[in-house]
């Protein structure tokens, strides 16, 4: 029990530090990541949702993390359980202002102008947005 309180009190303080990579102290628990599949030429598959960037496959908003630096992500295992990286495929291809760069953990990422784009996990349906400026470092991507 004792155990357990711990783990619940760091996965907090990690969502609440914005997500600091730990990933060597909590391992590489990927539970958190969405498996995205690439349209059939393996770009990005994106689309604009009253001026969001969405998945164009299940609608929901992706965002961008300050902390993170030109294709890598600063999100680590813990912080993946809140937010979820946008997956890639191995073989995804560069289109416009998105590509997909490898994470330390040898899978690919979405990003858009070098940011590593996520979901939020308590965004449960089309259209939400509730980890838009959470913690003053995640973001909603605006298209105009």
């Amino acid at each position: 029990m004792k155990r357990m309180l711990m783990l619940s009190a760091l996965t907090g303080v990690l969502a609440l530090t914005g997500c600091s990579t730990l990933n060597n102290m909590v391992g590489k628990d990927d539970s958190g990541m969405h498996d995205v599949q690439a349209t059939n030429k393996n770009t990005a598959p994106v689309a604009s949702k009253n001026g969001m960037l969405v998945d164009a496959s299940n609608h929901m908003t992706l965002y961008t993390f300050d902390k993170d630096a030109m294709n890598k992500s600063e999100c680590g295992s813990a912080c993946l359980l809140v937010w979820p990286a946008f997956m890639a495929p191995s073989n995804a291809k560069a289109s416009g202002q998105f590509a997909a760069f490898q994470r330390e953990d040898g899978k690919y990422q979405w990003a858009m102008n070098g940011k590593p784009l996520y979901f939020y996990a308590n965004d449960t349906k089309v259209g939400d947005k509730d980890g838009d400026n959470k913690l003053g470092v995640w973001h909603i991507v605006k298209i105009k």
